[in-house]
């Protein structure tokens, strides 16, 4: 934890939880700290579990485990350029994020919402909505909720301040968490970690459940074993690939030397066949014997043309053999490595939070974990004409006893005219506990469904009710992503979703997010280049036009 974050006992931290029940939702008082000036998050007792945006207010609340909670002002996205309204979770976290669309504009401590450009970073506030989509926070705040918060942490934007609530029902599931295939030595290899995401990346925090500590510890060990075969598994793919690739230029090769023996032959063929029309014109004896002697060296010529096509079709065949046999070979390791690695997700899925999401207007339910979609099923939802709003139901513990989770609920309410008045200090609308809970009752689960989500039910987990579709956002490697209709929607509509890695031209062979390596290892600057094409070609796609190839003229790339 960040150092400036003083961690509250165990007294205070249940005394904000009854706090938060008592009064529906509302902040506790001991936790207003950020209230006056912005920047103190000293409320917090442990990792953030959620983060709450009001729009109206222009503040952001974010809470942990135990209820306790900080704010502070922010700067949302203005008009045209609003920030969505909706459910969305951290994807990616750096602490000197450049914009690769608004002029290298700094975006310190950013925090990404979606892949097309919105996310939660320091920025100036002046009191008002002017970002272009993204929420700005105050710097220290921002460097301190940094500390805290972890890759899958949900963030919530609302037209007007929600808070999370205490939440029990009977439709929730409990969990029932698998136990590992065996107990084996924890290797290193991780193959979710990210250089600029290590140490947060879906840890439940377990300080209070040894037990269950033990479990994810042993879950994890073989998660990491399969992971390391998967590895294992990968390295004759590549070698295999190399000899396929090297086998399909012998074939090429050997078809080229066919070709030539076939040219000639023929031209072998003409030759005898000339030999032949003048041999039968000859009427002197010396030219007789003259032009015999030249059809037997032709025929002679023909006969070596033959025997080298012969050749050249024994060595096409033997080059086609040993291609389509190096392809079966790599066939097969790509069937193995693609089983190692299926079987090293699954592993690893087990060890991270599930996400579950059900639609009412599509009438179907999403499970997604560790930003992967694993299932996609119809669901039965009672009176589908009636709408059922949109509620997020958080796991952000287990309960005394470990056989049950904590929960909290939380519901983005319907636009309501004349809340406007960005700034004004307003207390967070409680969560009707018998709205969301009525939302529960419509919806039939099937059995195997709830055995998958109890097997996975992890702190962090959440379920999300809505009318919505999924939106565009929600896609690879992100979680859920939903938006509220009939509000604005500037800072997604604006900015396409986007592609993560960019497809390289052939000069260039490597790509760290920042720069682009040609092939001699030269670095160059990634946003120079994007930005000189989207100016030069008219494009958003910002990377390589294959009718006009590479630019001859490299020096505008910045080299170093």
């Amino acid at each position: 934890m960040h150092k400036s974050v003083s961690r509250v006992v165990a007294g205070g931290a249940v005394a904000a939880l009854v706090a938060l029940t008592a009064v529906g939702g509302a902040r506790p008082a001991s936790a207003q700290g950020a209230e006056s000036g912005g920047t103190d998050a000293q409320g917090l007792s442990g990792p953030a579990v959620m983060a709450v945006v009001s729009l109206v207010d222009q503040r952001i609340a974010v809470y942990d485990a135990q209820g306790g909670v900080v704010t502070a002002r922010v700067s949302s996205g203005r008009t045209e350029y609003e920030t969505p309204v909706g459910i969305y979770s951290v994807l990616q976290k750096n602490r000197d994020h450049v914009s690769n669309l608004y002029e290298d504009a700094r975006m310190p401590f950013m925090q990404r919402m979606t892949w097309s450009g919105v996310a939660l970073h320091g920025g100036a506030l002046p009191g008002y909505p002017a970002s272009a989509g993204c929420v700005r926070l105050p710097h220290k705040f921002a460097s301190e909720i940094f500390e805290l918060t972890k890759l899958g942490t949900r963030i919530i934007v609302a037209r007007r301040d929600v808070a999370p609530v205490p939440f029990s029902h009977a439709a929730l599931p409990k969990p029932q968490l698998a136990a590992a295939e065996a107990v084996l030595t924890r290797t290193t290899f991780d193959p979710l970690a990210d250089e600029q995401s290590k140490g947060s990346v879906f840890e439940p925090d377990l300080t209070n459940w040894p037990e269950q500590q033990a479990l994810l510890d042993s879950l994890r060990a073989v998660a990491d074993e399969k992971a390391a075969t998967a590895k294992a598994a990968a390295a004759p793919v590549e070698e295999l690939k190399a000899t396929v690739k090297t086998h399909a230029a012998a074939v090429k090769k050997a078809a080229g030397a066919k070709r030539s023996a076939e040219r000639a032959k023929d031209r072998a063929e003409g030759r005898v066949k000339q030999a032949e029309r003048r041999l039968a014109a000859a009427k002197q004896p010396a030219t007789i014997k003259s032009r015999e002697d030249a059809l037997v060296k032709a025929q002679a010529g023909l006969a070596d043309a033959e025997a080298k096509l012969t050749e050249a079709d024994a060595n096409v065949a033997a080059a086609e053999k040993a291609h389509a046999a190096a392809e079966q070979e790599l066939a097969a390791a790509e069937a193995v490595f693609a089983e190692a690695d299926a079987a090293a997700k699954e592993a690893r899925r087990k060890t991270l939070p599930i996400s579950v999401f059900v639609s009412l207007k599509e009438q179907r339910l999403y499970i997604r974990q560790g930003h992967e979609a694993v299932m996609d099923v119809p669901v039965t939802i009672s009176d589908p004409a009636t709408p059922i709003g949109t509620h997020l139901f958080t796991a952000v513990d287990f309960a005394p006893g470990a056989d049950d989770m904590r929960w909290t609920a939380v519901s983005i309410g319907p636009h309501v005219p004349g809340q406007e008045g960005y700034g004004k200090k307003k207390e967070p609308t409680p969560t009707d506990v018998a709205t969301a809970g009525a939302a529960l009752d419509r919806i039939e689960m099937p059995a195997d469904v709830k055995q998958r989500i109890s097997a996975a039910l992890w702190p962090g987990s959440s379920i999300i009710v809505s009318d919505e579709e999924q939106s565009k956002e929600t896609g690879e490697s992100t979680d859920f992503v939903v938006l509220i209709s009939g509000e604005p929607q500037g800072g997604i509509v604006i900015r396409p979703r986007r592609e993560r890695q960019p497809a390289l031209p052939d000069y260039f062979v490597d790509y760290d997010g920042y720069y682009y390596y040609d092939e001699y290892g030269r670095r160059y600057d990634r946003r120079r280049y994007d930005r000189r094409n989207d100016r030069r070609y008219g494009r958003y796609d910002r990377y390589y036009d294959e009718r006009r190839g590479p630019p001859r003229d490299r020096s505008f790339f910045g080299l170093w």
